[in-house]
């Protein structure tokens, strides 16, 4: 593959203008979907019009890589207890960076759940447990990716609960067995490691 540089020249058919000389640039391309944008890759500027006209094979990679982080709200009811078994779990892990572990640790759980690491027939036994039986008063708002949504359709699949929330649920109360209660809690090296990237 030939890497190009900014600054660099070349020729190609621009929609607007026709076969038309053209300079490699950074610029912010849009997603053809209109679902995002790709900020700062180098791209082939029309030298009449100023639009993008090509997208060398080198960018593409940092494409990808961005239009699978486009994310979407998304919320779920829980328990209000719920939130605080995530702001404990957090805490014991680092207790300086605290409650922004909560997502990361949910989304650690989930691709264990998903990969089977951790077995998903776990979460119904928990979701029947008492610590789960007050009612969801709480919002957990979490903006997630493409990725993480095939992840929890495939560990409702795989555990038989009836939706997301639920499995969302399971993961807090697996959270609450193997971090909050035990004296020492489980994967903590592996845990400590991913908070230190945070700090």
């Amino acid at each position: 593959m030939k890497i190009v540089k900014e600054g660099d020249k070349n020729k190609a058919v621009c929609q607007f203008c026709g076969l038309q000389s053209i300079t490699y640039a950074l610029r912010d391309v849009p997603f053809s979907d209109n679902n995002g944008v790709v900020r700062n890759i180098l791209a082939g500027i029309c030298d009449k019009c100023d639009n993008v006209v090509s997208i060398p094979r080198q960018s593409t990679p940092k494409i990808k890589a961005a239009y699978n982080e486009v994310k979407r709200s998304a919320e779920y009811r829980v328990p209000a207890h719920f939130i605080d078994i995530l702001s404990l779990a957090s805490n014991r892990i680092d207790d300086e960076i605290g409650d922004t572990l909560s997502k990361p640790l949910l989304l650690y759980y989930l691709h264990k759940l998903n990969t089977g690491v951790i077995s998903s027939s776990r979460l119904k036994e928990l979701l029947a447990s008492e610590l789960a039986s007050a009612p969801s008063t709480k919002r957990l708002s979490l903006k997630i990716t493409e990725r993480t949504e095939k992840e929890l359709s495939s560990v409702v699949q795989k555990s038989g609960l009836q939706n997301n929330t639920d499995v969302i649920k399971g993961i807090i109360l697996k959270i609450y067995e193997d971090i909050v209660q035990p004296k020492t809690p489980k994967h903590i090296k592996e845990l400590k490691s991913i908070a230190a990237t945070f700090g």
